[in-house]
């Protein structure tokens, strides 16, 4: 198999694996994801070497797809600065708007390995979203805040908002992203 069927193969484990996780959470076997996508627990296994690994990857996917997602939110010219601000933070891809994100916060919450690169991921790369504050803010647009500050109670938001998902079923995982972003944004948009 040369390296570009691996890859092509290692996606359709993660897609499998994200469609299995969303069904049971953590509670899904490899052999029901070997089953899904019709072929051995045997070759998943030269792939990965185990279902922690297989969810980090998951994981680790999913948060590519969002920056792509806020590539594509910068780069739109229809939209002003504080709206692509505001999407930026709570970008969601369209792919996860199913995501039975109750399931998503039990995985984070009960397993250190992937709560670590969960908020690893969210620790890191926010590099562009400093660069719209930041004109933004030369803009006067929004009031001149401490960055880190502000990402800390961003990153605090996210995690909260991710955690609430297994105390409630009134509002979706998408609601609460909109209404943390409003709460924040009232804080420092210029009116």
């Amino acid at each position: 198999m040369d390296t570009r069927e691996m890859k092509e193969l290692k996606l359709a484990i993660i897609d499998a694996t994200i469609e299995e996780f969303n069904n049971k959470g953590m509670k899904f076997t490899m052999d029901e994801l070997a089953k899904r996508l019709h072929m051995s627990k045997k070759t998943i296994y030269k792939i990965v070497t185990d279902k922690n690994e297989l969810v980090i990857d998951a994981i680790n996917y999913c948060f590519d797809l969002v920056k792509k997602e806020e590539t594509k939110i910068i780069n739109d010219p229809s939209l002003d600065i504080v709206e692509k601000l505001r999407r930026t933070i709570i970008c969601l891809p369209d792919r996860f708007t199913n995501v039975d994100w109750r399931k998503v916060s039990a995985a984070v919450e009960g397993n250190s390995k992937i709560y670590e690169e969960f908020k690893a991921r969210i620790d890191n790369d926010w590099e562009p979203t400093f660069g719209l504050l930041d004109e933004a803010i030369r803009q006067k647009k929004i009031r001149p805040v401490n960055k880190e500050l502000f990402k800390i109670m961003v990153e605090a938001g996210l995690e909260g908002v991710l955690m609430l998902c297994d105390t409630s079923q009134d509002e979706t995982y998408e609601e609460r992203l909109e209404e943390m972003i409003n709460i924040v944004m009232q804080g420092i948009e210029i009116k």
